[in-house]
C-alpha cells in the first residue's frame, strides 16, 4: 500500500526493523529470532511488539514466520524497484492498521558491525570516552503519558514535538532527545532507548514510568546488561556518557 492512500488517515501500530545479511551468520540473532537464521534484527522481538500494541483482532500476526514474509517481501521488492542500488542494509517500517491492512516503507542506512547489534556489555563510562561522537538533550516540557508514549503507534505528537524543540531534523543526524513524565522521570527517547549508569550499573527507565517498551530495552534486560529503575531529569549532568539503543542502530554511546 502506497503513503497518501485512505490508510494513512486510520489509527495503526507499527515496528522499525533493520535488515541486514550479516545477521544470517549471527548465533546471537538467531537466538532472538525464534532460533532460525534471520537477516532481520530480533525478528521474534518485532512480532511480540506488534502482538502487545494491537487493539483489534485484525492486526494479530499468526506467527513471527508471516511477519518474516511480509518483511522479506518490502525488501524484495525495494531491490526490485532500486536495481542500481546495492546498500548493505536496510531501514524497514512496517505499519498495521485497525481494519488489517498493512504498508511498509524501506530505506538504505549504513553498514555497523555486529558487534554494536549485540554487544557482551554496555561498557563502563570512563572507556574510551572521545569516541562519544551523538549529542542528547532534555525535552523543554514534560509528557501526559498514554497508550501513545507506551506503544508505537501513529500518534507521535509528543516525539514530533520533541525533535522539533531540539532542532532534529532527519534520522541520520547524531543527535537524540530525552522525554520525560510529570514526575520529572526520563520515560524514553524520541526514537530509542536511553540507559544511564547509576551506583556501578546501568539503568533503564522503569516500564511503568510511561514509556516504550523497545525491542533493543528488552534484548539489554533479557541480557543483564542493564537493570530498570528511575531516572531523574534532576540528576543527568552535562557531559556524562550514557548508551541509546534502537532496532536500526543498534547500542550507541552519547553524551547530554
Amino acid at each position: 500500500m502506497e503513503p497518501g492512500s485512505q490508510a494513512e488517515n486510520e489509527p495503526y501500530v507499527f515496528t522499525t526493523v533493520r535488515w541486514d545479511p550479516a545477521l544470517l551468520q549471527s548465533l546471537e540473532n538467531t537466538a532472538a529470532s525464534c532460533n532460525f537464521p534471520c537477516p532481520f534484527y530480533m525478528l521474534e522481538h518485532h512480532w511480540t511488539r506488534l502482538q502487545i500494541a494491537k487493539w483489534n483482532s485484525s492486526l494479530v500476526r499468526s506467527s513471527p514466520a508471516e511477519l518474516l514474509r511480509d518483511l522479506t517481501h518490502a525488501v524484495q521488492q525495494w531491490h526490485a524497484d532500486h536495481p542500481d542500488e546495492k546498500p548493505d542494509s536496510l531501514r524497514v517500517k512496517h505499519r498495521m492498521y485497525s481494519r488489517g491492512r498493512t504498508l511498509t516503507e524501506v530505506h538504505a542506512v549504513p553498514c555497523i558491525p555486529l558487534t554494536r547489534l549485540f554487544p557482551r556489555r554496555l561498557e563502563h563510562p570512563d572507556m574510551d570516552p572521545e569516541t562519544v561522537v551523538w549529542n542528547v538533550c532534555l525535552d523543554r516540557q514534560a509528557i501526559v503519558t498514554s497508550a501513545a508514549t507506551m506503544f508505537k503507534t501513529g500518534d507521535r505528537q509528543y516525539y514530533d514535538r520533541a525533535r522539533a524543540f531540539a532542532g532534529i531534523d532527519t534520522y541520520a543526524e547524531q543527535r537524540e532527545v530525552l522525554l520525560f513524565n510529570e514526575d520529572e522521570e526520563v520515560v524514553d527517547a524520541s526514537f530509542s532507548t536511553p540507559y544511564f549508569f547509576r551506583e556501578g550499573r546501568w539503568v533503564t527507565p522503569k516500564a511503568n514510568s510511561g514509556g516504550q517498551q523497545g525491542t533493543t530495552r528488552r534484548w539489554a534486560l533479557e541480557r543483564k546488561l542493564c537493570v530498570e529503575g528511575d531516572v531523574s531529569i534532576q540528576e543527568i549532568r552535562e557531559g556524562e556518557v550514557i548508551y541509546l539503543s534502537n532496532a536500526v542502530r543498534g547500542y550507541i554511546r552519547a553524551r547530554p
